[in-house]
């Protein structure tokens, strides 16, 4: 897919990032993430009473010189995460100069990648009305390629269902992890339902909404038939200056919304248009909001 494959010096930008965690996420893997269990790496985290069986070399003498107790020095122990992430692959994604779906992949392969120089796994969702495909969890820089072929191949067609494809995802039995949804939110269930469903199974969330220029600054006149791609509808409307701040209205609220929730839910949230580089997006955009840091 065009712009897939980046180039070496901007994978070198993307490996110094990292996907923000709030909290300590449980992996099965030794990684770079903080995890809650208790292991023996170099940053302590506690004392527990020795029982018989322990390490002798994770004793405290210093303790035992002072209490004449024996405990034990526990460590936070860094382990993988699993990072989901979700594409919108409805048809309204094929839409816009450029397609709201180039920048989607091309989002989704840069976390994908960054998530696996970072030892994390990588799950991928293509969401249509319910999660039409699934790549499950993979782990380990050399399965990039897999991701990227996955994520070319996904098509833009179906309807949006974004709270049923969202549900969908709990027959994967989903631990802690990151998820990333990446959509122009243009589900006429809206995705809120579907987001708390990720909460309800622990997922730290990102929010991207990609739109279009023309969904953002649109610059119609005249007397126009606008077609529905996903369901065919049409209407026949005059768009004059008006109508065109109505739908500036709605769309704001639309916006102002999906912001107001996500703060509530904890979600990061950001706005996107598909003609923003890249570059840009990954190294400032995401890191202001949150989503990424170095």
């Amino acid at each position: 897919m065009e712009g897939q494959i980046f180039d070496a010096s901007f994978l070198r930008k993307l490996e110094m990032m990292t996907l923000q965690a709030k909290k300590a996420l449980a992996g099965k893997n030794g990684g770079d993430r903080r995890s809650p269990l208790k292991g023996k790496s170099v940053e302590f985290a506690d004392f527990r009473n020795y029982s018989t069986g322990d390490d002798f070399r994770q004793i405290d003498w210093n303790a035992y010189a002072r209490l004449e107790k024996l405990f034990l020095k526990l460590f936070m122990e860094e382990q993988d995460a699993t990072v989901y992430i979700f594409i919108d692959c409805s048809t309204s994604m094929d839409h816009g100069q450029p397609a709201k779906a180039r920048m989607a992949r091309q989002l989704a392969g840069a976390l994908a990648y960054i998530s696996l120089a970072n030892f994390d796994r990588v799950a991928v969702g293509a969401c249509t009305d319910r999660l039409a495909e699934f790549l499950p969890p993979v782990r380990g820089r050399g399965s990039i390629w897999k991701v990227w072929n996955f994520i070319e191949n996904l098509p833009s067609t179906g309807m949006t269902d974004l709270d049923s494809a969202l549900w969908d995802v709990g027959s994967y039995r989903p631990g802690p992890g990151i998820s990333v949804v990446i959509s122009d939110l243009l589900s006429p269930s809206g995705c809120r339902e579907g987001l708390k469903f990720l909460r309800f199974h622990k997922q730290e969330i990102s929010l991207l909404q990609v739109l279009s220029p023309e969904e953002l600054n649109p610059e119609l006149r005249g007397d126009l038939r606008l077609i529905d791609c996903e369901s065919g509808w049409a209407r026949e409307v005059t768009v004059t200056p008006g109508l065109l701040q109505a739908y500036r209205q709605r769309l704001a609220l639309l916006v102002n919304d999906t912001r107001a929730f996500c703060l509530q839910q904890g979600i990061n949230y950001l706005q996107l248009a598909s003609d923003s580089p890249l570059e840009a997006v990954l190294l400032k955009s995401m890191r202001q909001a949150g989503i990424l840091n170095n």
